[in-house]
């Protein structure tokens, strides 16, 4: 028998408003998507404007080459701020992840695991581990989809199945070791070798694996479509100069 068939937990009543709350006080890349978009379409902007002005003499022709450049340039310039935005991602993973332990210690000691835990004669160490990674998946999961869902609307679908498939990664699938204990009143504490920065080090470690392998697909589409992009500017300035 598993740990996790052996101890039980009913997470839905843990999914409150206080750890929404909690969560969404957590996350600042929402607040950034505009401020990065808006930042990389201005200096385009500008850089567009000046280049049409000082290499393009025909008017008619320099409106023409920068609605035209505009347009074919838009995927390469919210690529290139999706990736930007990423850094912003992981320090709120990095986050999510101190408020999953925490979380798990409150939902361990109110559920009255302790007491299974001891008559089924199973590790603390590994119900611990089984226990985060069902709060996890059935507390913070859904509510930090449902705040991203408030927060960011429009943008929500696409980013909502970015920070899910990141969180999957690193905080359900990469969890580190938890070295847990119990002091003199039953509580769970971390063990004296076991900080909480050592814990989010580990998470960290795992968390920076998971970015590489999720931002490649990016990288790779900026690099081809930049090419892509680069081209037919340069083709359509030849034939406007």
């Amino acid at each position: 028998m598993s740990n996790s068939e052996s101890l039980r937990v009913d997470y839905s009543k843990y999914q409150v408003d206080e750890v929404s709350e909690t969560i969404a006080d957590a996350l600042f890349f929402p607040l950034y998507i505009g401020k990065v978009l808006g930042t990389n379409l201005a200096i385009f902007w500008v850089l567009l404007t000046l280049f049409c002005i000082f290499f393009i003499d025909n008017t008619f022709l320099s409106v023409l080459f920068w609605v035209l450049t505009f347009v074919i340039s838009i995927p390469s310039i919210l690529l290139f701020s999706i990736i930007r935005l990423f850094s912003t991602i992981k320090n709120d993973i990095d986050n999510v992840f101190k408020i999953t332990l925490e979380t798990t210690k409150h939902v361990y000691e109110d559920a009255g695991l302790l007491k299974d835990q001891r008559a089924a004669n199973l590790p603390l160490k590994a119900t611990f581990s089984d226990v985060f990674k069902g709060v996890a998946m059935y507390v913070i999961r859904p509510s930090l989809k449902k705040v991203l869902e408030k927060r960011i609307k429009y943008f929500a679908w696409p980013l909502t199945f970015l920070i899910d498939l990141i969180f999957k990664k690193t905080v359900i699938n990469g969890s580190p070791e938890i070295g847990v204990e119990l002091d003199s009143e039953d509580h769970i504490v971390l063990k004296d070798n076991t900080t909480l920065g050592k814990i989010n080090k580990g998470g960290e470690k795992t968390t920076s694996v998971a970015f590489t392998v999720v931002k490649f697909p990016f990288r790779l589409a900026l690099i081809i479509y930049g090419l892509v992009n680069y081209t037919i500017v340069y083709l359509l300035y030849l034939l406007f100069r």
